[in-house]
């Protein structure tokens, strides 16, 4: 199954990083205790260990690289956002992070013995440079993880959900891939095979988002994301009303026994080897 790209990728990267200069602070605040839960499947996935070169993709606030450099590897973290950039330097003090374009990699051949994505593959024009772009930085016998939002959680599927359910959905936005195109095993190891990784594998990760009620969950979406944000905030009068309902009387389903809502937020784990 060929790999989603953008129609127009120039206009569809411009629009994710314009969103992410702004919400990068935001999505480490909401999500970041979520896509922590996944480090050490992460690192286990791509075989990191003490000496290992590692190249962490998309980093975002540098959790990847902070994890993989605890456990005594020589990482390096790169995001085409300044701003996730300056956040990484300041949220692990010591690493070290750059800037540049997961689906251009500033790097040679062979250069890492390890390379890691983190929830980044869905937020690119064109994943498949990026996977490719991945494999040729590998050394021969390296391995590469990615991990993305399983399909079938509720962390930012509802949002949709909730827009087709009781909102509009024709709205004015750079076209993008399919957000959830890596999501399920079988997308994910086509794409893996597809990109030329060899040993491919994937695996899911249970893990839960933890809530204090709906007005937070609809909060966090306005301040921590990109397309969902943009799909969120379009919504006016009576639709927004009803898809703040829809979200409200959905979310009741994961209410805890101390009152907050925890919400499944499962992640998927691909990985494949440089033959």
């Amino acid at each position: 199954m060929p790999i989603e790209r953008s129609s127009d990728p120039e206009i569809f990267s411009a629009f994710e990083l314009s969103g992410w200069e702004t919400s990068i602070g935001g999505y480490t605040s909401a999500f970041g205790a979520v896509a922590r839960q996944s480090i050490g499947a992460m690192l286990d996935a791509a075989g990191v260990t003490r000496g290992t070169r590692v190249l962490d993709v998309c980093c975002g606030p540098g959790q990847l690289a902070a994890g993989a450099s605890a456990r005594g590897a020589d990482a390096v973290g790169l995001d085409f956002s300044l701003e996730a950039i300056e956040l990484a330097r300041t949220l692990v003090p010591g690493g070290r992070f750059e800037r540049g374009d997961a689906q251009a990699l500033p790097y040679p051949a062979a250069s890492f013995d390890a390379v890691l994505c983190g929830y980044g593959l869905m937020h690119l024009p064109e994943p498949a440079a990026a996977l490719r772009e991945s494999l040729r930085v590998l050394r021969i016998g390296g391995r590469a993880a990615f991990s993305v939002w399983d399909a079938t959680g509720f962390g930012f599927a509802l949002v949709y959900e909730a827009v087709r359910a009781r909102g509009r959905m024709d709205i004015a936005l750079p076209h993008g891939p399919d957000f959830f195109q890596f999501g399920s095993h079988e997308r994910m190891l086509a794409a893996l095979d597809e990109a030329g990784f060899t040993d491919t594998k994937t695996g899911s990760f249970d893990q839960a988002w933890h809530v204090k009620s709906a007005d937070h969950y609809v909060e966090a979406i306005l301040a921590g994301t990109v397309r969902a944000r943009a799909v969120l905030a379009a919504q006016t009068g009576a639709a927004a009303d009803g898809v703040r309902a829809y979200i409200a009387e959905y979310l009741t389903r994961f209410r805890a026994p101390n009152g907050e809502l925890v919400v499944p937020m499962p992640a998927i784990i691909g990985s494949g080897t440089r033959g």
